[in-house]
């Protein structure tokens, strides 16, 4: 054995996430400044231990040892930046990450399936394993279909306070109409193409429909506010449908862009929201006009 290492990624909520053929799913919407890192210490005992805090990602680790029937143990440390019970996948990124770190430590072989079976027996999981945009069915573990990678965007949002236990959340049951369930389709056909093309305009649409839906289940404060000025620069609302996080994705070079984010600043600056701020572009190009922090 040896020092292993692992890193897994969190997400902005969710770009899409309800019923497709019958099957729970989500769509992924990946942030890469968000991440969980694990590293594993290998030692004599015959178990994998970790910090209290962390006791969903020691026994996943533990699954993945006796999955591949090795008798081995270490010690799991793990930090993150990813803020914890607003639906942004720390949980799932802990797990991915400390599996990982564990697999490259015991040399074993491990892929996503597995990395994604073993999370799922342990809570619904954030497709999170995967580095492209996917559709997953979070309850299974199962690969829906990979999409890609999303074109450029600009990703503004806020935090609308308190936490949500996605365990908890899961369990309710939520009742979709013949309308919403036409409606996912829509949104999972319009991801599809849009990122076959490179439209965020057809990824922008898919999102709304979702985090319009999800309202009826899980309403956000300042939605309204946040749709309007979406719309003001043709952009997109998203959310996390099990989480606090409400967000607009929108085009780096749209006209309004400017204005449209002036205007965010005012709402973060009345409502005293925690703000987010992400470029997902080659080259990053820092906003004068705007100091918020990934958080």
């Amino acid at each position: 054995m040896r020092i292993g290492y692992g890193i897994g990624n969190g997400t902005f909520g969710e770009l899409v996430q309800g019923v497709y053929n019958k099957q729970p799913f989500l769509i992924t919407m990946p942030i890469p400044v968000l991440t969980s890192k694990a590293v594993f210490i290998p030692n004599e005992t015959k178990t994998i231990i970790g910090h209290s805090s962390y006791s969903k990602a020691v026994l996943a680790c533990n699954k993945l040892i006796s999955l591949f029937n090795r008798n081995v143990g270490g010690t799991i440390y793990l930090a993150s930046n990813i803020p914890r019970g607003k639906g942004m996948a720390s949980s799932s990124a802990d797990l991915v990450a400390a599996m990982k770190a564990v697999a490259e430590g015991c040399f074993l072989d491990v892929n996503n399936e597995i990395l994604s079976t073993i999370a799922t027996e342990i809570e619904p999981t954030d497709g999170v394993m995967y580095e492209n945009v996917v559709a997953y069915n979070y309850k299974n573990g199962s690969l829906m279909e990979s999409f890609g990678n999303l074109p450029p965007f600009d990703l503004i949002g806020i935090d609308i306070g308190g936490y949500i236990d996605t365990i908890q959340f899961n369990q309710q049951r939520k009742t979709y109409t013949r309308h919403d369930l036409k409606a996912f389709h829509h949104a999972f056909h319009l991801i599809k193409t849009g990122i076959q093309s490179q439209n965020l305009s057809s990824i922008c649409q898919a999102s709304t429909i979702s985090a319009k839906i999800n309202e009826k289940i899980l309403p956000k404060k300042y939605f309204n506010e946040m749709e309007k000025l979406a719309a003001s620069c043709q952009g997109g609302v998203v959310v996390a449908h099990s989480g606090t996080m409400i967000g607009i994705l929108l085009d780096h070079d749209h006209p309004n862009r400017n204005d449209c984010l002036l205007r965010f600043k005012k709402l973060v600056d009345h409502t005293k929201a925690v703000p987010f701020y992400y470029s997902h572009k080659k080259l990053a190009v820092r906003d004068k006009n705007l100091h918020f922090n990934v958080r």
